[in-house]
């Protein structure tokens, strides 16, 4: 039996797109856990986008392979996105349980700290306390929003790689 396109797709992305999400979650809170300065732990949000492009461009060529050296537009944006709303959905998980739950003052104190290095914290300070002028969100529209951060990131590497292997 024939197996279709989106299974494939599935069968390849998802086994990857569940460990690396989880790696994603267990560095984010060991960021947090082992209280490192603002600069390591923002750092990682220019780092491991690094490793999840590397990863994206993998699962392509590795379903081009698979595919008989054929890939459609549409099935290089379907293995990105998977792969990155997969990713997205766990770390924005994780971010939402730990500052909820386990320290909700974390991104607060990280922010004052890292406009220390900037000579900002008053600009910062002002900004917290002026709460009432700031319209909160609701949890599911920020794990909303995290997950489509992740999409979209997702849609743009797998167009630029798709459009370039397509061709080859």
């Amino acid at each position: 039996m024939k197996t279709t396109t989106s299974t494939t797709i599935k069968n390849l992305v998802f086994p990857i797109a569940l460990g690396f999400g989880l790696l994603r979650a267990l560095l984010d809170v060991t960021l947090k856990l082992v209280e490192t300065s603002a600069i390591p732990y923002y750092s990682s949000f220019f780092i491991v986008p690094i490793f999840e492009i590397i990863i994206i461009v993998y699962l392509i060529k590795k379903y081009k392979e698979n595919n008989e050296k054929l890939l459609s537009l549409s099935e290089a944006l379907v293995t990105g996105v998977m792969f990155m709303v997969v990713v997205g959905t766990l770390f924005a998980l994780q971010s939402f349980l730990y500052d909820t739950y386990i320290d909700p003052n974390f991104q607060k104190n990280t922010a004052l700290e890292f406009a220390q290095f900037y000579d900002k914290t008053g600009d910062v300070e002002k900004m917290m306390t002026g709460e009432e002028n700031i319209q909160t969100t609701s949890a599911i529209f920020s794990i909303f929003t995290s997950i489509l951060k992740f999409s979209l990131l997702g849609i743009l590497i797998s167009f630029i790689v798709g459009s370039i292997l397509r061709n080859r």
